[in-house]
């Protein structure tokens, strides 16, 4: 079942579900060039896929705009993070998986050492060094 919580900072304005999905809500804006207000529907916002691979949407408040990271506003709005951890790990590794179950709390070292990275990583390098000698003809 899908739940929906207040964004902090955002209340009434946006929301983010344990499925990882960030919707804006029904509410009244004002122009300031016409002094006119106008109804704005609610709805799900479409996040942007960012360098890395992650998902980040774009937040409006008071005529200023901020990006977050959906994974990091599911995980700060669902997620107790008793040990005060400052990073979101994504345990299936794809980053474009933010539902709830699939997130945790860690530190840089445990997140940098977790599953696959550093294996693709050292594969990747292989993999451009091999590309390289090729390129200069060795």
């Amino acid at each position: 079942m899908e739940i929906w919580k207040d964004i902090e900072g955002y209340k009434g304005i946006y929301q983010v579900s344990n499925y990882g999905r960030v919707r804006g809500l029904e509410r009244y804006v004002n122009y300031k060039s016409t002094g006119l207000k106008r109804i704005l529907k609610e709805k799900i916002l479409k996040p942007n896929v960012i360098k890395g691979g992650y998902l980040q949407v774009k937040l409006l408040k008071n005529n200023t705009s901020k990006c977050y990271l959906v994974h990091r506003l599911v995980a700060l709005n669902f997620l107790e993070n008793k040990r005060d951890l400052p990073q979101v790990n994504h345990k299936d590794e794809n980053r474009q998986n933010n539902h709830l179950d699939n997130l945790e709390f860690c530190d840089s070292q445990y997140n940098n050492n977790y599953g696959n990275r550093n294996e693709n990583i050292r594969l990747n390098h292989n993999n451009q060094y091999t590309k390289k000698i090729k390129k200069e003809g060795k």
